[in-house]
């Protein structure tokens, strides 16, 4: 069963300047990805596979002039990307309304899968940041291992957001078989 932790935190000056700048960085990548989708689909109304638009990221990643993006950690980037293809898929589906381009004012969320976050301990560090996170751990807290992702949001600019999904082993009680009403024997299946 997946479960759903939320935390809050107050970055450090660098912190805050780092998760402001791949905040950035992730906007830039969603709306060249949007536009990528559009174009492709003005065109002959065909669709982009998630791991075409993968590759392409890759690419433009790799572009002189985006050189600047990777000082963050990709994995935000690669997140945003896979959410906007699910997005637009629905779109071309008839099942959403159509993505629209991010601006400043958008809140969007930085998404850490496994590989972009290192969890010891009470300490939480993001992947492309020098020292973790001061995290106002409540009571509950999930086990390491169980953890899937952690979205961060920004909340104001003091005040940011730590979402922790975690997949949680549920021991469900095993349901006694049916019974005989006249003797209380189990019923066998037929």
């Amino acid at each position: 069963m997946k479960r759903r932790y939320e935390y809050t935190f107050a970055p450090s000056a660098q912190q805050a300047r780092n998760l402001n700048e791949t905040l950035g960085a992730v906007r830039v990548a969603y709306n060249w990805a949007l536009q990528v989708f559009k174009d492709t689909w003005a065109k002959d109304r065909s669709k982009i596979s998630y791991t075409e638009i993968s590759a392409r990221l890759t690419a433009w990643k790799n572009r002189e002039e985006n050189d600047w993006v990777k000082e963050y950690s990709s994995v935000p980037l690669q997140q945003i990307v896979r959410q906007l293809h699910t997005q637009f898929h629905a779109f071309t589906t008839g099942r959403g309304e159509e993505p629209r381009f991010a601006t400043e004012e958008d809140n969007l969320e930085l998404i850490y899968s496994r590989a972009g976050y290192y969890l010891k301990g009470r300490n939480v560090k993001l992947a492309k940041h020098v020292e973790p996170l001061e995290i106002d751990w409540g009571t509950e807290r999930p086990e390491r291992d169980d953890i899937t992702s952690i979205t961060v949001l920004k909340e104001t600019d003091e005040r940011w957001s730590l979402k922790i999904v975690a997949e949680e082993f549920v021991d469900v009680p095993r349901q006694k078989p049916p019974e005989c009403e006249k003797c209380g024997r189990p019923l066998e299946a037929y």
